[in-house]
């Protein structure tokens, strides 16, 4: 079988290429967007099968081993027939559905565009249809917000910490397990006095001493640092284990890659994540290529956060909004 990679400034563009090479008995075996210092590039990778197979064997050669190399031949043509029709039952739908090289040219995931192709749903029914699927979460009491650094955590915490204020009328404690940001404390406090929300920050070992006394609050938001080697998901792990009724937000990014968040996430499904706080949505002019947080096992979104103001821009993540949200950019 001979594979080759095609790149296009256009998903048909490098089809075309393939077909030109190949024919149309070429097989699909992947597609992605890539990025080059010469701009951006659809590539197809392709396979086709070899018309000859061909078997080394001596010019004098026994009968005996003349037949095993034919036996060899048929069984190796065998295979490669197989190998074949199982890449084209599993591509069938990439291949036969313009719809998925849309999808594409449109930025949303290779996967997700394989998922709507396979259960023959539009891209607005798809949307609808995973909402519903994911639910609504519940507000949990003990809420700790996780992700990477420069996600926007402390900023919408306190954003969460208004809206459960003034319209539960709820008691909010806001407090920060980030003792390395020694810099940012003083602004943190400055902010907590403005907004009248009760703050504090305490390292990790205290607040699970005291965790369990803070029963006069209504809603506790626990800011952490950005994941790194200082804060590990070991210690959200251990913080995890030390106080069983602790739920976890993960906050993301809007302008993040899809898969630079599935990589993390796969670090962190371990824990009790909820829900999903997306922010920076007001960065962002065409949503398609985020629709990877609709994937299955990822948690719901709780919460949008579309500018820097506090607390004028965060969004409860209901249903009509995220619809909205999701299908910013498709036409």
């Amino acid at each position: 079988m001979k594979i080759k990679k095609f790149r296009g400034k256009t998903i048909l563009e490098a089809l075309n290429q393939v077909k030109k090479a190949f024919g149309e008995d070429a097989v699909i075996l992947s597609s992605e967007k890539v990025k080059t210092e010469e701009g951006d590039f659809f590539e197809i990778t392709a396979a086709i099968e070899e018309t000859e197979i061909l078997v080394p064997s001596a010019v004098k050669e026994e009968k005996k081993s003349h037949n095993l190399t034919k036996s060899l031949d048929e069984e190796l043509k065998n295979d490669l027939r197989e190998i074949k029709e199982l890449l084209k039952e599993v591509l069938n739908p990439q291949l036969k559905d313009a719809t998925y090289l849309k999808y594409l040219e449109k930025g949303i995931p290779a996967f997700i565009a394989k998922d709507m192709v396979e259960k023959n749903m539009d891209l607005p029914m798809y949307i609808a249809t995973k909402i519903k699927e994911k639910g609504v979460v519940p507000h949990s009491k003990y809420q700790v917000f996780i992700g990477e650094g420069g996600v926007g955590k402390t900023t919408n915490i306190f954003k969460i910490a208004v809206w459960y204020k003034y319209k539960y009328e709820a008691k909010v404690l806001v407090l920060s397990l980030d003792t390395y940001k020694i810099g940012g404390a003083f602004q943190t406090k400055r902010l907590a006095e403005l907004l009248e929300i009760d703050f504090d920050i305490v390292d990790i070992e205290d607040f699970k001493e005291i965790a369990q006394s803070l029963s006069k609050y209504d809603y506790i938001l626990v800011d952490t640092p950005g994941i790194n080697k200082k804060f590990s998901i070991l210690d959200l792990e251990e913080l995890s284990q030390a106080l069983s009724f602790l739920r976890f937000q993960w906050v993301v990014k809007a302008t993040e890659h899809f898969e630079f968040g599935l990589r993390l996430w796969e670090k962190i499904e371990k824990l009790p994540v909820e829900g999903i706080f997306l922010t920076f949505t007001d960065k962002i002019k065409n949503s398609l290529p985020i629709i990877w947080l609709l994937e299955s096992n990822l948690p719901p979104l709780t919460f949008i956060s579309n500018g820097e103001r506090v607390p004028e821009d965060l969004v409860k993540a209901e249903e009509e909004i995220l619809i909205k949200l999701f299908l910013r950019g498709f036409e």
